[in-house]
């Protein structure tokens, strides 16, 4: 996933490491440290995907060559992505897909969570049933329910807005619109 966030930054314009991990923040994705972040920029250079630019200072800058933006719509467009963290990843970049590329992925992954939803409410209501009376154990599966329910209500706002952009697009001849 590194790859894909190192790409698709580098794809609206080069940055140095340092930048491209200031961003990686921005975006919560925290867990990228320099010592994975350099060695990525190193291997995705010896691939041609990116390329260093003149050096100023000690900082080098890289871009993002053609090879490295076919690699990253492909890599965007792949749906061996869509669990949890690689899911926002690739949502991040989602600027890039084609519209209804973008709703199908918005749709399986929110089929993913239904399921998963369903699967935290049972264990809720398996504990709840169980009568243990541990707290710590409960909440955590509240917890559970509620986050997926969430994270489900955020993909429905964002499956609707992709249909609207897709309206937006549609070609307006039945209503006498211009195409």
């Amino acid at each position: 996933m590194l790859d894909l966030a190192v790409l698709g930054l580098l794809r609206k314009r080069p940055r140095h490491g340092y930048e491209l991990k200031a961003r990686l923040v921005e975006l919560g994705f925290a867990r990228v440290s320099f010592g994975s972040l350099y060695p990525a920029l190193r291997r995705l250079e010896k691939r041609g995907l990116i390329e260093a630019l003149r050096q100023s200072g000690r900082r080098k800058a890289y871009r993002l060559t053609d090879l490295g933006e076919q690699e990253f719509a492909r890599i965007l467009g792949s749906t061996d992505h869509d669990e949890d963290g690689r899911f926002n990843m690739r949502l991040a970049f989602f600027q890039y897909l084609e519209p209804p590329a973008r709703l199908r992925s918005l749709k399986r992954r929110r089929s993913h969570l239904v399921s998963r939803l369903q699967n935290a409410q049972v264990a809720l209501q398996d504990e709840i049933a169980a009568g243990s009376g541990d707290h710590y154990t409960a909440a955590l599966l509240q917890h559970n329910v509620a986050s997926t329910e969430s994270d489900i209500s955020f993909l429905d706002q964002l499956i609707a807005y992709a249909r609207s952009e897709m309206a937006a697009e549609a070609p307006r001849t039945l209503t006498g619109g211009k195409k």
